[in-house]
């Protein structure tokens, strides 16, 4: 339920009990946060900024000659750069210093689930708010809500271009726009039924079309609505019917039915259930516990704390054939190491490159499906031979982590 024990966690679950450990790590609001937790955080002045924020002082700036040129956008993206590497270093400085170990692990295990894919404009200054603004605060709770707010966040509206998706109805307000199924095909087909779930291309495309006019900038009412925006004019208004249920059209509220028809489906309570075990147990679930996970998925609307309760209190979680027998994802290998060494990293900026080099990227994935789960994927001879050097860095002081 960790990224790995730092130095007295031993002792004190112990002395805690597994039960009370695993109790406590369900509800990590109720656990404080170390003082030099705050301080590292404090020392990023973007993870303080919301997206519209972000926008305004790192965005492309209007010019009333025209689009900005070359040099005008190389420095827009430097700076987006730049911001994505805050982020990046604070959830490095959250994971390791954080005493809401499992917390962490979800935020990590849902940001693969709803990766931004490949870098995209808009899409890589906003990373990090994406992360405080619609994984984090619903990282533990119902997924419906944790879907919406993905789905809605203006960072996953630009990263699959579900920003320009509108219907043909209305006509095309610029070029490259028209109605877009990119969005409509990651969101079913991995972030909730998976590739294999009973969605046909008639699907895809009805999702699309519920979904078209969803755009990015303010609200003409000049309500907050943290970026995102929903254009009536291009919306296709129809009747839709979905995974064989009717949508009646009523605009932004379609996407909303929708959603909750995919978060309350069971084939995505099996998907769910399935890749949880997967990330805390072993790379080929028991059929037996995704079931039973599924079905509490089910029986409590999407309630990812009781699900992951459900399955911390299992009897599989507990049988030794699964126990030691995982090669780490880097991410999680970095952070034990250095969790292990104790005290807290002087910067974690040189950890970013070294995930990079390790295979995992922060918030470059470069695709819908985020980094592998499975253990297999990652276990090849190069990885073994770069997780070796970097031991031999951090022990010779070649790597300077701790300050």
């Amino acid at each position: 339920l960790t990224y790995g024990p730092a130095p007295g966690d031993l002792e004190r679950v112990t002395t805690l009990g597994t039960e009370a450990f695993i109790a406590s790590q369900l509800e990590p609001e109720r656990l404080d946060e170390p003082a030099v937790l705050a301080e590292k955080l404090a020392g990023l002045p973007t993870e303080s900024m919301d997206t519209v924020r972000l926008f305004r002082e790192f965005g492309p700036k209007a010019d009333t000659d025209g689009p900005p040129g070359p040099e005008a956008m190389r420095r827009v993206f430097d700076r987006t750069d730049a911001v994505a590497l805050e982020a990046a270093k604070a959830r490095l400085y959250r994971a390791i210093l954080s005493r809401r170990q499992l917390y962490e692990l979800m935020v990590a295990f849902w940001s693969d689930q709803f990766n931004l894919g490949a870098k995209k404009g808009l899409a890589t200054l906003w990373v990090g708010s994406f992360e405080r603004e619609a994984i984090r605060p619903h990282a533990m709770g119902r997924f419906l809500d944790l879907l919406s707010a993905t789905a809605m966040h203006p960072a996953m509206l630009i990263a699959f271009g579900n920003w320009k998706n509108v219907s043909p109805r209305h006509g095309i307000s610029s070029p490259g726009e028209g109605l877009d199924t990119s969005y409509a095909a990651v969101v079913l087909n991995h972030q909730t039924l998976g590739p294999g779930g009973p969605q046909k291309s008639g699907d895809v495309k009805a999702l699309a079309r519920i979904f078209t006019g969803w755009r990015v900038g303010a609200a003409r009412d000049g309500a907050e609505t943290g970026g995102f925006h929903f254009e009536p004019d291009l919306h296709d208004p129809t009747d839709k019917v979905f995974l064989g249920q009717p949508i009646k059209g009523s605009g932004v509220g379609e996407g909303a039915a929708a959603l909750r028809i995919l978060a309350g489906h069971k084939v995505t309570a099996v998907t769910i259930s399935r890749k949880l075990i997967q990330y805390f147990l072993c790379d080929e679930p028991p059929p037996s516990l995704v079931k039973r996970l599924a079905e509490t998925f089910t029986a409590t609307e999407g309630d990812i704390r009781e699900v992951l309760r459900a399955l911390f209190t299992s009897a599989e979680f507990f049988d030794p054939k699964y126990r030691g027998n995982r090669f780490k994802r880097p991410l999680r290998q970095v952070v034990s190491t250095v969790r292990a060494l104790g005290g807290a990293p002087r910067d974690t900026a040189a950890l970013v490159g070294v995930l990079d080099g390790l295979g995992q990227p922060f918030y470059e994935a470069g695709s819908s499906e985020g980094h592998p789960i499975l253990t297999a994927t990652w276990l090849k001879p190069e990885n073994v031979v770069r997780r070796v050097a970097l031991a031999g860095d951090i022990v010779s002081g070649r790597l300077p982590v701790l300050g």
